[in-house]
């Protein structure tokens, strides 16, 4: 299975009546694997496994499959991308990823796949997706994704960590979750270590290793 990240949050997340809304792909803009998902190439595997077919596509947090969080209620193309709506489970697992959407833990999305039709745009350089077989959509926590680490700076770590170790010291989250994430702060706290690089060329580095630590999903 491969995946594709999108540095795009929810919709909306009326965390009250259980229900998030947002993206799980983009449309006509290139990756940083040089792919280019096209609309349509969502449609069949939607008509037959989404939520009026068979129902086996999931909503997932961080593409782990023992976390379903919520029950995809919609989802379908439109002129932007891949939307979705979802609702939350009322279970353990569920009700984390809402206390999480609450605290802004998690702001981007995923999606997990295999391409079934593809075709080379030699103009474009790039591979133009047209069909997928889809497996799931993910929500996914900050250093999740596949975003564009030449745009990213460190202080946005320092802000996703601060977060983080607020949410680790008043959350009343299940232990099994509480437990994952001191692992996560942890590894962060390590990787964010105060020392004496300053260039550009050290900042960048530092933020690959950040997102080879967090953001290993499948590419």
């Amino acid at each position: 299975m491969l995946t594709k990240g999108f540095d795009i949050g929810f919709k909306d997340a009326d965390t009250t009546k259980g229900i998030v809304t947002g993206y799980f792909a983009m449309f006509g803009n290139k990756d940083l694997d040089g792919d280019i998902i096209e609309r349509g190439a969502f449609s069949k595997t939607i008509q037959e496994r989404g939520p009026n077919g068979k129902q086996l596509i999931k909503y997932l947090l961080d593409h782990d499959k023992y976390k379903v969080v919520a029950k995809l209620q919609v989802l379908q193309e439109d002129e932007k991308g891949l939307y979705y709506e979802g609702k939350i489970g009322s279970h353990a697992a569920g009700q984390d990823f809402m206390k999480m959407v609450e605290s802004e833990l998690i702001n981007q999305h995923s999606f997990g796949f295999k391409t079934i039709k593809e075709q080379y745009d030699q103009q474009a350089k790039a591979n133009r997706i047209k069909e997928v077989f889809l497996y799931e959509g993910s929500a996914i926590q900050f250093l999740g994704a596949n975003p564009e680490t030449n745009q990213i700076g460190l202080k946005s770590f320092d802000d996703y960590f601060a977060k983080l170790e607020k949410f680790i010291r008043t959350t009343d989250c299940t232990d099994e979750t509480i437990q994952q994430l001191e692992l996560k702060l942890h590894s962060l706290t390590a990787l964010l270590k105060p020392d004496n690089t300053t260039s550009k060329d050290q900042e960048a580095e530092k933020i690959k290793k950040l997102f080879k630590t967090f953001g290993n999903h499948g590419h």
